[in-house]
């Protein structure tokens, strides 16, 4: 079997001819000076069955056609640069404000890593121009698409981004307003998510006028933030799962799937994440990390999602790290897992963690 066959055997709860190993690794230099590097690489570039990124939709800036560009407000050569951004949109304009390391600039760093000093929503009237901004359906790259499909060939599965308004909202703000308007803006709040999923579910559904090369796999990054210790089951059921369950509908009505990323305690979460139409889940991050038990879930949701981890990415950094230690995690994993296949396995994190 192919990557591409073996990733979609097990997405069929059939065993495949060995359980799917996803591996990713950051390729800043000061990784690939590490002893190994080059082997890890080679793996994933020749054996390592991934999900692998491809062009697609252009959700703009939280669903608003938007400008962005990027003026530098201070350089300290050696230490840090802080870099303002601006996304101008039908709304008006957001602004950030980002800092990077020097390690970050020159390739020792990971350049998508930064801080962030001054999230684009940070005020209830920022949020209240996202909210009523006009909505129309998002442009999809099917050419670009079909490229990336192409290129990836079997050695892996294609995927692509979905909005996820709720979540994005969350990392495009100051996460405590965006909490508290849960509560304390519920209009305002529903009014938002009604309009972002009616645009998502219009842009899904017209999809199927276009010839693409795989069935669309969406993935998001989003449902960490909506489960213990941020909400409890109350407010998923409200601001997160019928919203969710919509979208998912129409991901499902032109043949796609939805994998969705959640570290931390997602293991109560996993039926409900069934239930509202997920076809995925990673990392099912276990104790003390998170919550999951992977012979549980898989009893639990093993023929209705794809279940991917669980192996702690922590445990390498540990004073009492032995490589024999990772040896019974894998074998554990594999015995709770691979049985009837709907298992791939990976660390709870990438390999530059």
């Amino acid at each position: 079997m192919d990557s591409k066959s073996r990733l979609l055997q097990a997405w069929r709860f059939k065993e495949p001819d060995r359980v799917p190993i996803e591996m990713f690794l950051t390729r800043t230099a000061c990784i690939m000076d590490l002893p190994g590097a080059a082997e890890i690489l080679a793996f994933q570039e020749n054996e390592a069955d991934n999900f692998l990124g491809v062009p697609g939709f252009d959700w703009g800036f939280l669903g608003l056609d938007a400008a962005c560009r990027e003026e530098v407000i201070e350089d300290v050569p050696g230490r840090y640069r802080r870099t303002r951004r601006i996304f101008s949109t039908p709304a008006g304009d957001f602004t950030s404000v980002i800092r990077h390391t020097h390690d970050d600039l020159s390739g020792e760093g990971d350049p998508n890593d930064y801080f962030t000093e001054k999230h684009c929503i940070e005020t209830l009237d920022d949020f209240r121009r996202l909210a009523s901004a006009p909505r129309v359906r998002r442009p999809f790259a099917a050419d670009a698409y079909n490229r990336g499909c192409a290129k990836i060939g079997g050695r892996g599965v294609p995927i692509t981004g979905l909005f996820h308004p709720l979540g994005t909202l969350a990392r495009s703000s100051n996460i405590d307003e965006a909490y508290a308007w849960l509560l304390a803006e519920p209009e305002l709040m529903a009014t938002f998510l009604e309009r972002c999923t009616e645009q998502i579910v219009d842009s899904l559904l017209a999809l199927p006028g276009a010839a693409l090369a795989d069935p669309p796999v969406f993935k998001t990054h989003a449902l960490e933030m909506f489960i213990p210790p941020w909400l409890g089951k109350e407010l998923f059921h409200k601001w997160v799962f019928p919203f969710d369950k919509r979208v998912n509908d129409a991901v499902h009505a032109i043949g796609g799937r939805h994998f969705a990323h959640c570290h931390g305690n997602s293991g109560e979460y996993l039926e409900l994440f069934a239930d509202m139409g997920l076809d995925a889940v990673d990392p099912l991050e276990p104790p003390p990390y998170g919550d999951n038990d992977l012979a549980r879930a898989k009893r639990q949701v093993g023929r209705r999602m794809l279940l991917c981890g669980n192996i702690p990415s922590q445990v390498f950094y540990l004073d009492s790290f032995k490589p024999g230690d990772v040896r019974e995690l894998v074998r554990r994993a594999i015995d709770a897992g691979a049985p009837g296949g709907g298992f791939t396995l990976r660390t709870t994190g990438s390999a530059h963690i």
